[in-house]
């Protein structure tokens, strides 16, 4: 499937460039990105978009190889694993009953740049 990039990447930004990311090791207490996760629910739930997040999450989480880096923001050097840390974390928050995809069975991602009218007419031919 092909997934609008910039609109996942609106949503991560949230947290590789939020109030956690500033922080001197923001790594080492993960619970400091606990309000910019909230930020991205809520703005991924009035924008409708909070399946998408989730399944791209998921797909970045469980195949991140060559493409996590791309949602890794401008500010703290995140590495892919630290990436795939953060956003596991964020995941469990924002779907505390939720199950990440086994390696191999998530849906298959192409994270690629478009515009919201190619999006738009993409998720309508798709239904």
């Amino acid at each position: 499937m092909r997934m609008h990039r910039d609109m996942i990447r609106k949503y991560t930004r949230k947290l590789t460039q939020g109030a956690g990311a500033s922080a001197p090791d923001p790594m080492s207490d993960l619970s400091r990105f606990d309000l910019d996760i909230l930020g991205v629910q809520r703005a991924a739930e009035a924008d409708g978009n909070t399946d998408w997040l989730r399944l791209s999450l998921d797909a970045l989480i469980t195949d991140p190889t060559g493409r996590i880096n791309i949602f890794a923001g401008q500010g703290y050097p995140f590495s892919d694993a630290q990436l795939v840390e953060l956003f596991t974390y964020a995941f469990h928050k924002i779907w505390p009953d939720a199950m990440l995809s086994e390696p191999g069975n998530e849906l298959v991602m192409e994270f690629e740049r478009m515009t919201d009218e190619e999006w738009a007419d993409q998720i309508d031919s798709s239904m």
